[in-house]
């Protein structure tokens, strides 16, 4: 199977267009973001339990956006095929550790828990640098 492709979708199509949630978030929107995601997801064709695994996954990526990237995000959510793909913006200082999340932190340290989650749920995750941080995935939705 090929590597997905984690480009964002071309706006200019009507297709991707009406699949598309894109929303500003801080703090204080966690939880309507969470609510977004969860009906988007489930309309774009992911089951329940599918939709709560999208869900955490997001929440988690913005909750990290929100912690250590400079207290805001931007998330967009898009279907392209049997893939449904979650992007997570930020303008903090950027992630220096491209493989973080990829060990478990131990149960005795606080926090560190969020990537490891995203790459457990996730079918793939790019991390790309910039004056802040995105972060692609993509869920296999069957």
């Amino acid at each position: 199977m090929s590597a997905p492709d984690l480009r964002p979708p071309d706006r200019d199509r009507p297709d991707v267009a009406a699949e598309l949630l894109e929303q500003q978030f801080d703090a204080a929107g966690l939880y309507s973001l969470r609510s977004a995601i969860a009906a988007h997801a489930s309309e774009l064709g992911a089951d329940s339990r599918r939709a709560g695994e999208i869900v955490l996954a997001c929440h988690e990526l913005a909750i990290n956006a929100v912690r250590h990237g400079g207290g805001r995000g931007r998330l967009r959510l898009w279907r392209s095929g049997d893939l449904l793909y979650c992007e997570v913006t930020d303008d903090g200082p950027g992630l220096s550790d491209p493989d973080a999340g990829s060990q478990p932190v131990p149960l005795a340290e606080p926090g560190g828990r969020g990537l490891w989650i995203v790459r457990r749920l996730a079918e793939s995750i790019e991390i790309a640098n910039h004056q802040g941080t995105t972060i692609t995935v993509a869920f296999a939705l069957h």
